[in-house]
């Protein structure tokens, strides 16, 4: 590890209120969906991380991300496709796999036709991949030209007004549903999008729906088969006429309740119910698996999430529809294998297509920190018992979810040393004041 990288300890105990970001998933949405809308669109505590930043820069035209922060409240005036105009433009999606595909989509089949759009990406995005999403959208007619990796970004993409219907087959992750729904979304007549295959993580495909109908777009799902779906596309999309509020985020909701529980503590997050969108809301149901205490409570007539208590047995969970959920689930189990309870976490085919290949990297931190664990193709086994190692260091490998996933294990195994608290920009800047000012404790080394 070089020199200026910083390291962390973590300790204390957390109390109270803990602050999180608003859903960076449901942000990113709503700014691309302000783009292409009829009117005005107001929304509300956008989060201030990278992701969302580019997103913003690509809708005002401001380009990259820059270091001024988001807004409280943003204003963004749609401009629907229009035949006849012909525009250019170059948009920079940072290090978002969601940004990146939902922009490509856009840019092939939700803009003005024959216009022109140039999309780039930087670190991790520039080697990963997309092939079923470029697939069917040159199948759909468009013109796609690659700058860099095959399947990959940066691309060129010659927008045209899209067919009927559009088949995608074997997606390789719900962003390319998502994508591909939201850009149908924004002509005025009905359009089907035909997904053959498991759609990976689908409840952030639902997430999607719910945001569209906010912008007024209908969508109609029409299970085929098992492996087939259909869905039914009515747009255009309207700026919504109240202000959307953006609520807190699932994922790191999830990091908060779980680090309550593993320091020791009790904590809640407000202003997030069980009846949101978000499909990592069931870390309450996967605390509860564990032993611990989650519910939803009310404060001030408002709703609440709350997570107190130590692990106290071991889980077998599949984690299919909520990926981002291992790294906060698997300091959990570490936990519980110190008590001596092993546990199975499954679903997790997806994680190595991540901003770092994040079940090889679980595994290996692990090891690194004497647990016996093994890991298949899409799940990982976590055995009773733990042989300590004497100040174990991490590495968060540019993915800010495994320093998340650090930070947690830090409450797990003392002494663990932490690099790479600079990647928490990507979605949760503040990440270490908020959980500072919850009563956690850092130790610089």
């Amino acid at each position: 590890m070089a020199e200026q990288v910083r390291l962390l300890g973590v300790g204390g105990r957390l109390g109270g209120v803990v602050r999180v970001p608003g859903s960076k998933s449901i942000a990113q949405r709503a700014v691309l969906l302000a783009m292409v809308a009829h009117g005005r669109t107001r929304l509300k505590y956008l989060p201030d991380g990278e992701d969302v930043r580019s997103a913003i820069g690509m809708a005002t035209g401001t380009g990259p991300a820059s270091d001024a922060g988001v807004p409280t409240v943003l204003e963004l005036q749609g401009t629907p496709p229009e035949a006849g105009v012909s525009r250019v433009r170059r948009w920079t999606v940072g290090e978002s796999g969601t940004l990146a595909r939902c922009a490509t989509a856009l840019a092939a089949i939700g803009l003005d036709p024959g216009g022109t759009t140039e999309i780039h990406p930087r670190g991790s995005l520039m080697n990963r991949r997309s092939p079923a999403l470029m697939s069917a959208l040159e199948s759909a007619g468009a013109c796609i030209d690659e700058l860099g990796v095959q399947g990959g970004w940066p691309l060129r993409v010659k927008s045209l007004q899209p067919p009927e219907e559009i088949l995608l087959e074997n997606p390789s992750s719900s962003q390319e549903v998502s994508a591909l729904l939201q850009a149908l979304a924004a002509w005025p007549d009905p359009r089907l999008l035909r997904v053959r295959g498991v759609i990976p993580s689908e409840p952030y495909v639902h997430l999607t729906i719910s945001v569209l109908n906010e912008f007024g777009a209908e969508v109609h799902l029409e299970s085929l088969s098992v492996d087939e779906k259909l869905f039914h596309v009515k747009g255009p999309v309207h700026a919504p006429e109240r202000t959307l509020v953006v609520e807190p985020d699932a994922s790191a909701a999830a990091v908060a309740l779980a680090a309550g529980c593993l320091s020791m503590g009790e904590v809640r997050v407000e202003g997030l119910g069980l009846d949101s969108s978000q499909g990592d809301i069931r870390v309450v149901e996967y605390l509860k698996a564990f032993g611990c205490q989650a519910q939803e409570k009310q404060v001030a007539g408002q709703a609440a999430l709350w997570a107190c208590g130590i692990p106290t047995r071991g889980v077998d969970l599949n984690l299919s529809g909520e990926p981002d959920l291992a790294p906060v689930l698997v300091p959990l189990a570490a936990a519980a294998a110190k008590a001596g309870h092993g546990s199975r976490i499954r679903g997790l085919g997806t994680l190595d297509s991540k901003e770092s290949p994040r079940l090889a990297g679980l595994v290996q931190g692990l090891e690194a920190c004497g647990f016996g664990v093994r890991a298949g193709a899409s799940e990982l086994i976590l055995d009773p018992g733990w042989n300590p190692v004497a100040d174990p260091l991490l590495d968060a490998r540019g993915d800010h979810r495994m320093f998340f996933a650090w930070t947690l294990l830090g409450w797990v195994v003392p002494g663990l040393r932490i690099g790479g608290q600079e990647h928490v920009a990507k979605s949760w800047p503040d990440f270490l004041t908020d959980f500072a000012s919850a009563g956690a404790e850092w130790v610089q080394f």
